[in-house]
């Protein structure tokens, strides 16, 4: 397959793939959508310019979350809106992750697992963040969900960007007491304590779904064993500046896991993909079976509707008169309108001002296309 793409993949494949795998709706319906982005499947525009000139059809993207094709615009509207947010100041970035044990029990009850984690990390920052002895006040917290690794597998894990420092009760911005911000070792034992209670309450719910084969006692005996270990949470040098962090996590949150680019080429049974590894620091390559390469794929794509993304503290939607004086305290002017980005501001800003190809003059209308399932 020459230039093979994500959509290309799923086009040729998809179809007997999800014959013989039961798919959650959500993923099927998803990966339909990512099969047809930008093909006539899904309609498109006609575009003319301002002498009424056809300067060209474009068909419509699939808009998923999860399309590494189509989200660039998506992806600069997030990183606008996220940077009018956030406050000029120093950050820290946090990793929390679960332990590789749990990744069946997030398999079998996504939605649970996703919500405990993230209550998780939150009550566990507030906590920390309330406590006389590091901050007494309220920080901006973002919060950012990735389930993969570099190499596709399952492993779930939220980023953290959080303020160095907070509005405290009086209304005045305060800095902590030490350049850490907050003790890594005793955020992991409460970030764990924290997420264990959780899953000890979850699995005696009705909507808790155990692993084939595994029972509620075994499920008790894992979480006591892995109370008495250390859990992964990473603590980054300190940024003097949080845009850096946003633009990282800009690429991932509205592109999925896998970039075109990657995948170096496809045959009729196997897929090979490239990555930068985190354990050796290099470049490696991967070549898998398709079928398993679409079972990798499908598993993180997110529940729609679902955000992966969420704000607390000052950056919440409810901060925002806190965040206000925050940001009056450091010099900087009240949170602006939010930022919809149009597709001929965003080329220009990106390529060069789009004109017609015949007469060089600004394109102004569009006509609709209609999808193929639509042409009588």
């Amino acid at each position: 397959m020459s230039n093979p793409t994500v959509q290309t993949l799923l086009h040729e494949h998809l179809a007997k793939f999800a014959e013989q795998h039961a798919l959650p709706l959500y993923q099927l319906k998803a990966l339909e959508n990512l099969s047809k982005c930008r093909t006539s499947a899904l309609g498109g525009h006609a575009q003319y310019c301002e002498n009424h000139h056809l300067a060209g059809i474009w068909y419509n993207s699939c808009r998923q979350r999860f399309c590494p094709q189509c989200r660039g615009m998506a992806t600069e509207e997030w990183l606008l809106n996220t940077k009018r947010v956030l406050l000029d100041c120093p950050h820290h970035h946090v990793v929390f992750t679960i332990p590789s044990e749990l990744n069946i029990y997030w398999q079998h009850n996504l939605g649970t697992m996703r919500d405990l984690l993230f209550k998780a990390v939150q009550e566990t920052l507030k906590a920390f963040s309330q406590d006389v002895k590091y901050l007494n006040a309220m920080p901006g917290i973002l919060c950012a969900l990735h389930t993969w690794g570099r190499n596709l597998c399952l492993h779930p894990h939220i980023h953290v960007l959080i303020t160095h420092g907070g509005v405290n009760k009086r209304g005045e911005w305060v800095t902590p007491r030490r350049d850490i911000l907050f003790p890594q070792k005793p955020v992991m034992q409460v970030f764990r304590g924290k997420l264990r209670s959780y899953l000890i309450e979850a699995i005696n719910r009705p909507d808790w779904r155990s692993p084939p084969g595994i029972r509620r006692s075994k499920t008790l005996n894992l979480l006591n064993q892995l109370g008495r270990k250390a859990w992964v949470v990473n603590f980054s040098e300190r940024y003097e500046h949080a845009e850096g962090v946003a633009s990282y996590l800009s690429r991932y949150i509205k592109s999925g896991p896998l970039k075109n680019y990657q995948i170096k080429y496809v045959t009729d049974t196997h897929v090979r993909f490239v990555y930068f590894s985190h354990r050796s620091k290099k470049k490696e390559a991967q070549t898998i079976p398709i079928k398993p390469f679409l079972a990798l794929l499908a598993q993180h794509i997110p529940e729609s509707g679902k955000p992966t993304v969420r704000y607390n503290g000052l950056y919440s939607a409810g901060g925002r008169g806190k965040l206000n004086k925050a940001r009056t305290a450091l010099g900087q002017v009240p949170v602006s309108e939010r930022v919809i980005l149009q597709w001929q501001a965003y080329l220009e800003d990106k390529w060069e001002r789009p004109s017609c190809p015949i007469c060089g003059g600004k394109l102004i209308s569009l006509e609709e296309v209609p999808s193929e399932r639509c042409v009588n």
